[in-house]
């Protein structure tokens, strides 16, 4: 693991380099070196968009953004090209922000947390226990709530989001103990993103929250820098954190979507046409790579335990009654109004 990131690093920097005059570059799909970005290539593409996530090809954010990549390249008849790129090796997901508002980078699948600091609205989306089910997050996002949490991104930060695709529900893992009561997570240091609302879901719970960014994550759970961390089970498998982590609760305690989100330059570039295969080609990966997180939920529990992992399935009713207040502290950064409209729309 510490070479892989080492090597993510170099790449990395090697692409913050060479990344304003280069348009494409050898992904884990395809290979476009020499198209100029935004610009006819030696192929019939006359767009080559470099596609990046933090996490690794196993993950739920490749799944999501391999469907994307064949279905946009099929719709379009390969005008449009897409190149993914894995493990944070063109940046992880605040680099990728930067990048995607220059255009040096055309598209992103973001976890939900950066882009919250730039679209305050986000953050009810991580508020604790605020989704009962997968389907009331289905709901919520993919409409005009949805919609609105983002609509000033194209104008204020040059960014668009595509759609929310999904981390799934977030649970609790550490090396010390099990965790069947708030009271278990009293003092344990726990990795969260660098996230307002995390930290303060974890303080409520008694919890030491540690805010980190995720390519740092392994590492620190391996030399105990932190004690644990919570994430989707797809990502806890997929980054082999259990391989340090011996307890894993299932506190489904924050719904968990990425975004996939493209340059707004890169969107300006687009013919209408093209605009509208991009859409629908996102939308269409949304919905496959959904149920493809739902269906292997059962699986990964399975495959964590046979690992050796103590997975605990805790009543959840403690949990959301220490964390029922936290709302209070964000309500007037995404109006107190949005939170009543979603708690609302999730109970119709």
């Amino acid at each position: 693991m510490k070479n892989k990131k080492w090597g993510a690093i170099i790449l990395a920097l090697s692409f913050m380099l060479t990344a304003a005059g280069c348009g494409s570059g050898q992904g884990t799909q395809g290979n476009s070196a020499n198209a100029p970005q935004g610009s006819k290539s030696d192929n019939k593409a006359a767009f080559v968009f470099k596609l990046g996530h933090g996490t690794s090809s196993t993950s739920l954010y490749h799944t999501g953004a391999v469907k994307f990549k064949e279905l946009v390249e099929a719709k379009t008849n390969g005008q449009i090209k897409v190149d993914i790129y894995t493990d944070g090796t063109i940046g992880q997901d605040n680099d990728l922000i930067n990048f995607m508002k220059t255009g040096n980078v055309q598209m992103g699948m973001i976890g939900v947390e950066p882009v919250a600091v730039i679209a305050p609205k986000l953050k009810v989306i991580g508020l604790p226990y605020i989704f009962p089910n997968r389907e009331s997050a289905y709901k919520v996002l993919d409409g005009p709530l949805g919609a609105e949490m983002v609509s000033e991104l194209p104008q204020q930060q040059h960014l668009r989001v595509l759609g929310y695709f999904e981390n799934g529900f977030r649970n609790v893992s550490n090396s010390k103990r099990e965790v069947l009561t708030p009271a278990d997570l009293q003092g344990l240091k726990l990795r969260t993103p660098q996230s307002p609302v995390s930290i303060s879901i974890f303080k409520a719970l008694g919890a030491n929250p540690t805010p980190m960014s995720f390519g740092e994550l392994y590492t620190a759970l391996e030399q105990k820098t932190v004690d644990g961390q919570e994430n989707p089970l797809s990502l806890i498998y997929t980054n082999n954190f259990h391989e340090v982590q011996k307890y894993i609760s299932i506190t489904n305690h924050m719904y968990s979507p990425m975004l996939l989100m493209i340059s707004e330059k890169t969107w300006s570039e687009l013919s209408p046409e093209l605009q509208k295969a991009v859409q629908e080609a996102a939308n269409e990966a949304r919905d496959y790579e959904r149920k493809v997180s739902a269906e292997q939920e059962a699986d990964l529990m399975k495959k964590l335990e046979e690992a050796g992992v103590k997975l605990s399935k805790p009543d959840l009713a403690p949990f959301v009654e220490a964390t029922k207040d936290v709302h209070n502290e964000f309500d007037a950064e995404y109006g107190a109004d949005l939170y009543k409209k979603i708690t609302e729309a999730t109970k119709q």
